[in-house]
């Protein structure tokens, strides 16, 4: 047998943290959090362990076959081709304005937004964003917590403060303010509509824009 062919058929048997179901991590499938890293969905319980404790997942990988940590890494360092700001005209409504300053999570939050049916552009900083709204008038704008120029939540005042943007649905992630008297201070200081803490999912993000946008 060669090594590219023993490669082929390692398996890797796991426990899942959340439910403990043993499986094989190779067959796993990968999943599509927004800033949690991508990693593998329990097949039982589908739930991936971006949420679990750092010594989970620093034990999976350290014992992860090499084939599978090449896959991490290649799914972790993506080659995206970053949008230019498109024409106000031919934007798809409701407008979701993203807002990141780490390139490849904004493409992979406006990928997932247009994945929902909604339109998205990106801002690059909370100052880009302020402008950006001006121009797009989106919807809604999700936008990092931490952000160099202005960070999410103080743009998220501004925004709040503009009478012609008072009415914009803000939603600020974040991977760093995680305590729940982070979110009251957003809410009721920096005036944002809901507040996620990242690893965001697909279905998470779907409900609160169907909440906050119909």
């Amino acid at each position: 047998m060669t090594s590219q062919e023993a490669t082929s058929r390692d398996t890797y048997p796991v426990r899942c943290y959340l439910c403990q179901a043993p499986f094989d991590a190779m067959e796993a499938a990968w999943c599509g959090c927004l800033g949690g890293g991508h990693t593998l969905v329990c097949p039982f319980c589908l739930s991936c362990f971006c949420r679990a404790p750092r010594a989970y997942k620093s034990g999976f990988w350290a014992k992860a076959p090499a084939n599978l940590y090449k896959q991490h890494l290649a799914r972790n360092a993506p080659d995206r081709e970053h949008r230019e700001f498109p024409s106000g005209e031919t934007l798809r409504r409701p407008l979701v304005l993203v807002a990141d300053d780490s390139a490849d999570t904004a493409e992979l939050a406006a990928e997932m937004v247009e994945a929902l049916g909604f339109g998205a552009v990106i801002a690059r900083d909370g100052q880009q964003c302020l402008e950006m709204a001006r121009t797009y008038r989106p919807e809604l704008v999700l936008a990092d917590a931490l952000m160099p120029r202005i960070d999410g939540r103080e743009m998220c005042r501004r925004l709040k403060q503009d009478p012609d943007s008072a009415g914009v649905k803000v939603v600020i992630m974040t991977a760093l303010y995680t305590r729940q008297r982070d979110r009251l201070e957003a809410i009721r200081e920096f005036k944002a509509d809901d507040y996620l803490v990242k690893p965001v999912g697909l279905e998470q993000l779907r409900a609160v824009l169907a909440r906050l946008l119909g």
